[in-house]
């Protein structure tokens, strides 16, 4: 390999190096090392890599042509098992979590070892995603890319916080709300009747459990109102139908 350093246009330093081996500080930089060098904090065009098949001397004039020929630095970068096995523990977790095998209480249990996954601003994210914000873990419900102004705990609609209800509390229902199969909560306050979720879905305005019973079912029936005039049938678009 012959790794070539520019200064104004031109080739200032020619190394050869038997192989080179690039680490990934950031999304610019990089540490590079070779048989004989090492480079600490390098962008891509602060070092150009040739293969040996192209000939380059010091003073020789980067053209476009020349900088065409070089080869990317991410092909050069390795990645350890140490730095691997967090993106493994991802990907198996975020499968658990999507198909519903991984429960809040099993994930609250392996907290510690979740806390390197922090939510952070550009990430494309897939549902099931567990990544730690202010604190919480939070799960994903719907594929995006992160943004600053979407925060887990301002948007509902794609993050759920992990967290295990005492037996003794009272969740009420609301809008935007991602809803398991066998969560258990009152409606239209703490003191309302208590609703039995049938099927999962994210819930909405004109979703209310006395509105849809094909998503909710009173615990105590003669405690509850009567449905409305719907059916209570989802169609295969999820749309509740009316009589």
């Amino acid at each position: 390999m012959n790794i070539a350093i520019p200064l104004g246009g031109q080739i200032r330093m020619v190394i050869c190096s038997s192989f080179v081996i690039a680490r990934r500080k950031d999304a610019t930089h990089y540490d590079l090392s070779g048989e004989s060098f090492q480079l600490t904090g390098v962008t891509a065009d602060q070092v150009y890599v040739f293969d040996d098949s192209v000939a380059i001397t010091e003073g020789m004039e980067m053209t476009h042509d020349l900088i065409a020929r070089s080869l990317p630095l991410d092909s050069f970068v390795s990645v350890s098992a140490e730095e691997a096995l967090p993106n493994a523990i991802g990907l198996l977790l975020r499968l658990a979590v999507a198909d519903g095998r991984v429960t809040d209480s099993e994930l609250l249990r392996i907290q510690p070892a979740l806390e390197g996954r922090l939510w952070q601003p550009g990430i494309d994210v897939k549902v099931g995603d567990v990544y730690t914000f202010g604190a919480f873990l939070w799960r994903c419900l719907q594929d995006h890319t992160t943004q600053g102004t979407w925060t887990p705990d301002l948007v509902p609609a794609l993050w759920r916080k992990v967290e295990v209800i005492p037996e003794d509390a009272v969740r009420v229902w609301a809008e935007g709300i991602d809803y398991v199969v066998g969560d258990e909560l009152a409606y239209p306050d703490e003191n309302g009747a208590i609703y039995v979720c049938l099927q999962a879905h994210m819930s909405q305005v004109g979703w209310e459990p006395p509105a849809v019973p094909a998503l909710w079912k009173a615990k105590n029936p003669g405690s509850a109102p009567e449905p409305d005039d719907n059916t209570g049938l989802m169609n295969d678009e999820g749309q509740i139908e009316e009589a």
